[in-house]
């Protein structure tokens, strides 16, 4: 998949580059932004662009159904989720570390969300907002037998399905946030989900089945 990135600061496009070095990226200018990258992803430094600009440009990304992620020097939750909802598939800090952006460009290729632990945290909630505690447990249960999780992780699914943080669950559950992350990743790779929203809508979904 062809890869791009947009940013008028030198200094962050070099450090871009040089992460991505091992990829057949390339720095866009304004004209192609706008007009996208067929069949590529697109990351985009918020902050390189005009506040009063940034709406009318997503709006075009969305609507050519491209694949982008926003990078912004300062990431807020509530403009984390607004902007997953006008179509980004990834929101993250400008200055991530080249292990979480190579998670994050594997994430969002084969198809999943990624964002900042808070807003994915707010996220969660979001969706799990109306859904009554009797009900999630139902779901975590049918997610759990259907993917054969042992005991524990069974646990950490019904409390991840509450909207909990990883703090939270390793509170609960009187373990470390190790071994919370450990469970976790278990569970994901079980489940085959992407990560904590991939894994609601999946019980949502099943619930709706059954």
């Amino acid at each position: 998949m062809d890869l791009g990135f947009f940013s008028v600061q030198a200094n962050v496009a070099s450090r871009w580059a040089r992460l991505l070095s091992e990829y057949q990226v390339r720095q866009l200018q304004a004209k192609e932004l706008a007009e996208g990258l067929s069949g590529g992803l697109i990351l985009l430094h918020l902050d390189s662009v005009a506040p009063e600009m940034r709406r009318e440009l997503i709006q075009g990304l969305e609507s050519k159904q491209q694949l982008f992620v926003i990078m912004a020097d300062r990431p807020q939750n509530d403009e984390g989720i607004r902007l997953l909802a006008q179509g980004a598939r990834g929101y993250a800090s400008t200055f991530i570390t080249g292990s979480l952006l190579q998670q994050l460009l594997e994430t969002v290729w084969r198809g999943d969300i990624w964002a900042t632990p808070s807003v994915m945290q707010q996220l969660v909630k979001r969706l799990l907002n109306g859904h009554p505690s009797a009900l999630l447990s139902v779901q975590s249960e049918k997610v759990g037998l259907a993917a054969n999780l042992s005991e524990r992780e069974q646990q950490v699914l019904d409390i991840l399905m509450a909207g909990a943080s990883n703090k939270q669950i390793a509170r609960e559950l009187q373990i470390t946030e190790r071994t919370v992350k450990a469970h976790i990743s278990a569970i994901l790779r079980k489940t085959g989900a992407g990560d904590r929203v991939s894994l609601i809508l999946m019980a949502q979904e099943r619930h709706a089945i059954h």
